[in-house]
């Protein structure tokens, strides 16, 4: 029988282990190891949800790695905790397997374990890096590659869901069910992707393809099923129905400021390093986060449809002149440029729908220039940049008719052309 990794990696957190993070915790054993018992099959999770299509490793996974390079055999590196290092490691790291889910973690593992929240989420990031560590260093005492270390552990994926606590199910690990993955994309896609089509509302598409389906299940070859059957269906898709709404409220987040701009909610602050060692600190709901998430990802294809806000660029009222506080994004966005020389980008301005359309489109040109002229200003070669205005085409907030409607529709939007 071949030797179980999720196994070995729980051995490897022995009473030895448990005691020093306590201690650099500073909280109980007993609840230090329940929260390692819950955690540890969540960052697994996180890694299987990130990595189990990826060809090379990442780079977070190479960054944390090099911390625990090494050839002592202390396979835990304990004598890192504390190390600022491992704790800028770890709270990456949490971003980069978790996202815009790591708020909805760290609650249920705060219930599973009794830890307070930001004990809860200060042991995880110091478990996280240590988990990710003691998988490198396993993997080349074997002999393994990234590839085959995730092939490894995919064959454990029922035992690893298996062990989750309570609250983190697969999908917010990337792991949603195949039964709920077409109103799952879908909601992603409403709240995310820009197409070149007006925007429809899904909800109610939505629901008229669950009464077709229901009705086809009521009259075609699904007449022979129970009617208990076909009022469960019918239940778990008005159900998924609600949560792709409900994801799409989610999506923007945050609210309307004094000068009449919306301000997003950019969730916890990580740290992030680019390709060329610059380092910054994000929101793991920020464009910079997603983005970047975009362009490291080699599986994610380069199309014409998946379109990324930038969340704090405004503009003077009727007017394309930057306001101050937008100077923060664009330097964050210049640096990403150049630390990934390769990737090109288009930008598109939008404005609402006060006014006259030929206003609007000429208005949205001029402020998707400005960006780009802001870009160039800051080293970026203009070659690298296109753009384009709008209007008020293609709405996030399709009704339009309130100022917090109307504001989340102000903005600029950037697609990446080639990375």
């Amino acid at each position: 029988m071949s030797e179980s990794i999720f196994q070995v990696l729980k051995n490897a957190f022995t009473d030895k282990a448990v005691d020093m993070i306590s201690r650099n915790l500073g909280e109980d054993a007993s609840k230090t190891k329940s929260g390692l018992t819950a955690m540890i099959p969540t960052v697994l999770g996180g890694l299987l949800g990130k990595t189990s299509g990826a060809t090379t490793a990442p780079t977070w996974w190479n960054t944390v790695a090099d911390l625990f390079d090494g050839d002592d055999d202390d396979d835990l590196k304990l004598g890192l905790l504390g190390d600022t290092k491992l704790d800028d490691a770890g709270k990456g790291l949490l971003g980069s397997l978790f996202g815009g889910n790591l708020d909805s973690i760290l609650g249920s593992l705060a219930g599973a374990s009794g830890l307070a929240r930001d004990k809860s989420s200060k042991l995880l990031s110091t478990v996280a890096p240590m988990v990710i560590g003691f998988l490198s260093r396993w993997a080349k005492k074997k002999g393994l590659s990234f590839t085959g270390l995730i092939g490894n552990l995919m064959n454990e994926k029922s035992a690893i869901l298996g062990a989750l606590p309570s609250g983190i199910g697969g999908g917010l690990l990337g792991f949603a069910d195949k039964t709920r993955d077409t109103v799952d994309d879908t909601a992603r896609k409403v709240a995310d992707v820009r197409t070149s089509k007006p925007k429809f509302n899904w909800t109610w598409l939505l629901l008229l393809l669950a009464a077709l389906i229901l009705l086809w299940l009521l009259l075609g070859r699904g007449c022979n099923r129970t009617k208990e059957k076909v009022e469960d269906a019918a239940t778990e898709m008005v159900n998924d129905i609600d949560q792709a709404a409900a994801d799409i409220k989610e999506s923007i987040k945050g609210a309307l400021n004094d000068a009449g701009d919306w301000v997003y909610d950019l969730g916890a602050t990580i740290k992030k390093k680019l390709a060329d060692g610059t380092e910054f600190e994000v929101g793991v709901n920020s464009v910079e986060y997603k983005l970047l998430e975009f362009i490291e990802d080699v599986n994610l294809p380069v199309d014409k449809t998946t379109w990324f806000t930038l969340d704090r660029i405004y503009f003077e009222t009727g007017s394309s002149n930057l306001k101050a506080e937008s100077k923060d994004q664009l330097d964050r966005l210049a640096a990403i440029m150049k630390a990934y020389p390769s990737v090109k980008l288009k930008i598109g301005g939008y404005t609402d729908n006060t006014g006259s359309d030929v206003v609007n489109m000429a208005l949205s040109s001029e402020r998707a220039e400005a960006a780009k002229a802001e870009l160039i200003n800051r080293g970026v070669a203009e070659e690298r940049l296109e753009a384009e205005g709008y209007g008020p085409q293609h709405p996030v907030c399709p009704a339009n008719d309130t100022p917090e409607c109307r504001a989340k529709n102000r903005r600029v939007d950037v697609r990446v052309t080639a990375k």
